[in-house]
């Protein structure tokens, strides 16, 4: 093609070049490393343990892949740092988010203890 050719139809020569380029590269090429197809065991549910939600594989190169697989199911199993949904009293979790140490960590925390000794209370935390 020449100059004059490519200045009057810009978006017909881009959309050759890309087409031509795309149409070399194959879906394989794409692929880090060879993968079999594999089932899981069962349905996952919330009693079946998380070992059981791995699929079945042999090779070290196909764990390292179906561990990845798994990484959506996490949320099922993993509920850290969380809020209580209903009111579940726990002494434990009292202690750590309002207690003496929990208040000395933070500023405004410290303010907290500040004010209530200030005011006279016995108790300054649980």
């Amino acid at each position: 093609m020449t100059v004059l050719t490519l200045l009057r139809r810009p978006a017909i020569s881009c959309l050759r070049s890309t087409a031509s380029s795309s149409s070399r590269r194959t879906f394989t090429s794409l692929l880090r490393t060879p993968t079999t197809i594999t089932t899981l065991q069962t349905r996952p549910t919330l009693h079946s343990s998380p070992t059981s939600l791995l699929p079945q594989t042999t090779s070290s190169s196909q764990t390292t892949t179906s561990t990845s697989l798994l990484l959506p199911l996490q949320g099922l199993t993993q509920t850290r740092g969380h809020r209580r949904k209903t009111y579940n009293p726990s002494h434990i979790v009292r202690k750590r988010r309002f207690g003496f140490l929990a208040r000395l960590r933070s500023k405004t925390g410290k303010n907290i203890l500040k004010r209530r000794k200030a005011k006279g209370r016995k108790m300054l935390t649980h």
